[in-house]
């Protein structure tokens, strides 16, 4: 494909034949650039693609795509500059793979809280039906057969062009992508032609160290239901949104002025799909919709929630509720998400990815009322991120748990015991009795499991899924699901 098909109202600064040239692919990492292809310097959250242009010439690069005027390049190197580097990635992006979401049908769910399990819910459904789909998000990306560790939740807009020409070409028809306010931010979901969009809700305190405020946050999030859905090519499609979310009514208006089709679920009987009731145990969830009993071994309020908007999405695409109430009854778990760990021991272990005092507070919530006998509970707060939520947890830890083992979580390049100090502060002082102050993750973890006695809940929150834990930004491999599983083991239990 020559360079002239991929690049549109863009300055040409030299040499004149940079639009004839053969274009060997679009990257935006100096490191996987092959000869002949575009090198598109964008800006990261912390690092200028602009450092690494002369990585990308010396590899071959033919062209290199840039806000920069003054770029200094070879002779025979083309300059090409451009308004918004991210933008012109993601149109280049689309147009080299083909438009492929123009063909697919493509669900995007987007929310602070349960992006992961509704999508991997949604997909379950899908494939009850019979279409084969793909999946982007937090844990991994499914692209047919193979299967691509998550580097982000929602990849840059190349990657995801990649990945659904690939899933198209392996005859995937549908796909679900999890959408971060990071992606809406940066327009990584630029040129993707979605079906519909989902909105799970909205928590007050997160990102912040990105989006420096809740206005800002809450406006990445609108831009689904103000921009890019309603920019899709597709026809007749839905804005899927949580009727009890306390900032709904922004997003339903959103939507209506965007001339969406509004679906809306939740526990509130306006809601359009509403259980009629629901109860819960120590085995999973029940609840009647639509005269339709539905049974699934995810348990909670949560997951109530994460299975209507899936049921939503899928009604919308027009699947059945038979079909649906035999896809949701089939899924054992969501990875990392109220996972259950257990080798034979006479007292309950959990993994939860919970990293927000709300999520914690509901996680907690949902255990309390299964009448634990304790709640022994391992937790911490990630560095580099939002500090103003730390306290917050702290204090939702110290209310909720019986015994709270504070901990590291990924501190990156913050001192663990100031983030423990920062979380400790939010604890009133009579009940920081009941604390223990372990940095070491694997040693809370075992603490806690030693500690625990028959008919108690050891909750391990923060990290789910996560294969690793962030020290000094040196990713060292480390499982909650691993180390609880190694431990209760070694008890022999």
């Amino acid at each position: 494909m020559k360079a002239k098909e991929l690049i549109k109202n863009a300055k040409i600064i030299r040499p004149q034949d940079v639009l004839n040239r053969e274009v060997t692919g679009i990257f935006y990492d100096s490191r996987k650039v092959v000869p002949g292809s575009i090198f598109v310097a964008i800006h990261g959250f912390s690092v200028d693609g602009n450092a690494f242009v002369q990585d990308a010439v010396e590899k071959g690069a033919s062209i290199i795509v840039t806000e920069k005027k003054d770029l200094v390049l070879p002779a025979n190197v083309g300059l090409v500059v451009v308004d918004n580097s991210r933008k012109t990635l993601a149109e280049m992006a689309a147009i080299y793979y083909n438009f492929p979401s123009e063909k697919m049908t493509v669900v995007g769910v987007t929310g602070t809280k349960g992006k992961t399990s509704t999508s991997v819910i949604i997909k379950k459904i899908f494939e009850q039906s019979s279409f084969k789909t793909g999946l982007i998000g937090t844990i991994q990306y499914e692209i047919g057969q193979r299967i691509v560790p998550s580097a982000n939740t929602t990849p840059e807009s190349v990657d995801i062009q990649l990945f659904l020409s690939e899933m198209l070409g392996n005859d995937l028809t549908h796909v679900v992508i999890e959408v971060s306010s990071h992606a809406l931010d940066q327009g990584r979901v630029e040129f993707i032609n979605f079906d519909s969009g989902v909105f799970t809700n909205i928590a007050t305190h997160e990102h912040l160290d990105y989006h420096k405020n809740f206005k800002n946050y809450l406006s990445a999030k609108l831009q689904f239901f103000s921009h890019y859905l309603p920019e899709s090519k597709k026809k007749n499609k839905h804005a899927i949104i949580n009727l009890d979310d306390g900032h709904s009514g922004i997003f339903i208006k959103t939507a209506k002025f965007s001339r969406l089709n509004i679906v809306t679920y939740g526990l509130s009987k306006k809601a359009q799909y509403h259980p009629d009731s629901f109860s819960f145990d120590r085995t999973g969830t029940s609840f009647i919709l639509g005269g339709k009993k539905f049974s699934t071994k995810l348990l909670g309020v949560a997951n109530l929630y994460n299975c209507l908007a899936a049921i939503a999405t899928a009604s919308a695409s027009g699947i059945d509720l038979d079909t649906i109430a035999t896809a949701i009854a089939g899924i054992e778990n969501i990875p990392g998400r109220m996972e259950f760990i257990n080798a034979g021991q006479q007292f309950t272990v959990v993994v939860d990815y919970a990293h927000t005092h709300q999520a914690l507070e509901e996680l907690l919530r949902t255990i309390r009322y299964l009448n634990p006998s304790r709640i022994l509970l391992v937790f911490g707060c990630g560095g580099n991120r939002d500090k103003s939520k730390r306290p917050l947890m702290g204090k939702v830890a110290a209310k909720m748990a019986d015994i709270v083992y504070i901990t590291s979580d990924n501190p990156r390049d913050e001192d663990p015991d100031k983030i423990i100090d920062d979380i400790y502060r939010g604890i009133v002082l009579w009940r920081r009795k009941k604390c223990k102050i372990v940095p070491d993750r694997r040693e809370a973890i075992t603490k806690a499991i030693m500690d625990a006695r028959e008919g108690d809940w050891v909750v391990i929150a923060g990290k789910g899924h996560e294969r690793y834990q962030i020290i000094q930004n040196t990713y060292h491999p480390f499982d909650d699901r691993k180390v609880a599983y190694e431990v209760l083991r070694s008890m022999k239990v």
